[in-house]
């Protein structure tokens, strides 16, 4: 689709093409119905220049981008997302229109979440022998928490939050049976970026979660999945990413109830022997 298409690209357009790709990206509803020479006069480039634009994406020229566009909007509208904007612009304070925001947020990202390449990702955490999830600053936390979530269904899922040491340390022994998963909300995920790259050239599969077209790790990912963080907002937005990653993570519980049932049978044992403060073998010397 024209989104991911933009994305993959974004690090390397030119300032007159990243003109065009903010406002498709941004405001899509708006540009779907322009004409290429409106669309070239909005954002203050020539009429070629649009046209170069879209056979930059790979489309054979500005009528074939603009009509997937079009296509993409009126399936948009047909989702109705009416309720949801009165609901912000009725919000009694600014906490409530947040989270209606981050509802916003949702559902644009449900909207426009490659199903089938999601479903590949999770087949691909499923089977990798190792999962390397590598992020920074706010994705961090995100990344722990997807840790947590998937060691309860494998092992050897490993998270790197903690900068360019740790990350070289863990990925020495990387390779191409194992996943390499980089989170990113900006354009400042550069230490997840080069992961990235790093996995490709070793062989590794490689997956990008991102929130916003600048983020370096859309030119580096083999899978890439893009979420909605800034629904009329400044700061990025968790929200949808930590569902993307929920939804990955749940994907193979249901997928696998049996190793989800073994996994926790010997984490609650393990649990039990740690809050105790003793040995398992001194409760099995009483039991005997």
């Amino acid at each position: 689709m024209f989104r991911e298409r933009i994305t993959r690209q974004y690090q390397s357009l030119s300032p007159s093409f990243r003109r065009i790709a903010d406002l498709i990206l941004t405001s899509h509803e708006r540009a779907a119905f322009m004409s290429a020479s409106r669309l070239a006069r909005h954002v203050g480039v020539d009429v070629a220049t649009v046209t170069r634009f879209s056979q930059q994406l790979g489309y054979e020229g500005f009528v074939e981008l603009i009509r997937e566009i079009q296509g993409a909007v009126l399936e948009e509208m047909r989702e109705s997302r009416a309720p949801v904007q009165e609901r912000q612009e009725t919000a009694p304070n600014p906490v409530a229109r947040m989270l209606w925001r981050d509802w916003a947020n949702l559902e644009k990202t449900i909207q426009q979440l490659p199903l089938d390449k999601a479903e590949e990702a999770a087949e691909l955490l499923r089977t990798a022998r190792r999962v390397y999830i590598v992020s920074e600053d706010a994705a961090a936390g995100l990344s722990a928490a997807t840790q947590s979530y998937l060691s309860m269904i494998r092992r050897g899922v490993i998270a790197l939050d903690h900068g360019p040491y740790n990350v070289a340390l863990a990925l020495k022994e990387v390779g191409p049976e194992d996943v390499i998963v980089a989170l990113g909300f900006s354009d400042y995920a550069l230490t997840a970026t080069r992961a990235l790259a790093l996995g490709k050239k070793m062989g590794a599969r490689t997956i990008g979660i991102i929130a916003q077209a600048d983020c370096p790790i859309a030119g580096e990912a083999e899978l890439l999945l893009s979420c909605a963080a800034t629904e009329e907002g400044y700061l990025p937005s968790p929200t949808a990413m930590a569902s993307i990653l929920f939804a990955l993570s749940y994907s193979l519980y249901a997928s696998n109830t049996d190793a989800y049932g073994r996994e926790r049978a010997q984490f609650e044992e393990v649990y039990a022997d740690l809050t105790n403060g003793r040995p398992r073998e001194e409760e099995q010397l009483e039991e005997g």
